[in-house]
């Protein structure tokens, strides 16, 4: 990996919210991970025996990594080191996801998400 200053004037950041980074500077490895349960209901009802997310085997199965195959060199070349930025500006970083200035050997981001939406029949609706 290869080291270099970084040097950010500026960073106007909204929102940093489930698992996510912003970082000025170089790291090794970011391994952000999320694992979200989520109900929309449109009657107003809590069950205390849900959100338990073990009987959902999707959030403990082993995701597929892509295989390569090719074989790839790289050689870099920087006559000057230093990642410069005048300003930046981020709405929201969410889910496992990253904003970084620097250089980083590994990223595995990964986000899992169960969302469930229970909408009332016709006849459980109330009538004006």
């Amino acid at each position: 990996m290869i080291n270099r200053l970084s040097i950010v004037n500026k960073a106007y950041v909204n929102s940093i919210g489930i698992s996510s980074l912003f970082q000025i500077g170089d790291s090794v490895d970011i391994v952000p991970r999320t694992n979200v349960y989520a109900v929309q209901r449109e009657a107003e009802i809590f069950l205390e025996n849900e959100g338990d997310l073990k009987q959902y085997s999707f959030y403990s199965e082993l995701l597929p990594k892509p295989l390569i195959t090719e074989k790839i060199q790289a050689s870099f070349h920087h006559e000057n080191p230093t990642i410069k930025v005048g300003a930046v500006r981020v709405t929201s970083i969410s889910s496992s996801a990253v904003v970084q200035f620097g250089s980083t050997n590994t990223i595995s981001a990964e986000t899992r998400v169960k969302h469930i939406r229970q909408l009332l029949s016709g006849n459980e609706r109330k009538q004006p």
